[in-house]
């Protein structure tokens, strides 16, 4: 459909476990749709050269859409650019990037951050794509949206090991609110062991906290 519209390409990424609005969350609970060849994803994704791209970061404190006027304004030679905003850069002419937008989609609550970077039709000029996102940018922000609904209603199969009954026990009493020693109390248990559970739920989840840890257990279901 977006190929309609001058697009050729598109790469989608959501975080459901991102802790708050402008943070990328962790690299490993991202989940990523493309069409795009997979040399472009290795750098652009595999290398964390996102991270540096001037459009990412707009993405991660606001909504909206956004041309990418920073591929006509870098720097011709490179001088004023760091190693990896190089390697971007020439990832991007590797493939013939020349225009694009980025669409930041709103949030309906902290951990629902999604982006879309759309790709140019090749040898497309930035200014020829903003004429066209002016007459029809809101239909295609409507399937970006329907994309994203459609996406995060997927089954979600992460590459996690399963929680121990006694790990997913003392999280279920985190989430309910109770403290270290009404677990405790309600296990059968020490406050020692409960730690030892729950560090063992954080290291399968692959959570910083034991909060993070509840939060993305619930997301994951």
């Amino acid at each position: 459909m977006l190929t309609s519209y001058s697009f050729r390409y598109f790469i989608y990424a959501t975080n459901p476990i991102a802790a708050e609005f402008g943070k990328t969350g962790h690299a490993h609970d991202n989940r990523i749709l493309y069409n795009c060849p997979k040399t472009l994803i290795a750098g652009y994704v595999g290398e964390n050269l996102y991270r540096v791209c001037p459009i990412v970061k707009w993405a991660m404190s606001n909504t909206g859409a956004e041309p990418w006027t920073h591929l006509s304004s870098a720097p011709p030679d490179g001088t004023a650019l760091s190693r990896a905003e190089r390697e971007l850069y020439e990832l991007f002419t590797a493939h013939a990037i020349t225009a694009g937008y980025t669409v930041s989609l709103p949030r309906r609550h902290h951990a629902a951050n999604a982006e879309f970077g759309l790709i140019g039709a090749e040898h497309m000029t930035q200014k020829a794509l903003i004429e066209i996102w002016d007459e029809h940018g809101e239909i295609i922000f409507a399937y970006c949206h329907l994309f994203h609904l459609c996406a995060t209603a997927l089954p979600v199969s992460p590459n996690l090991r399963i929680l121990t009954e006694r790990q997913r026990e003392a999280l279920e009493l985190v989430i309910k609110g109770r403290t270290m020693r009404e677990i405790a109390f309600a296990m059968e248990i020490n406050v020692t062991t409960v730690e030892k559970h729950l560090r063992g739920a954080r290291d399968v989840l692959q959570a910083d906290t034991t909060a993070q840890a509840a939060a993305k257990a619930l997301v994951l279901n």
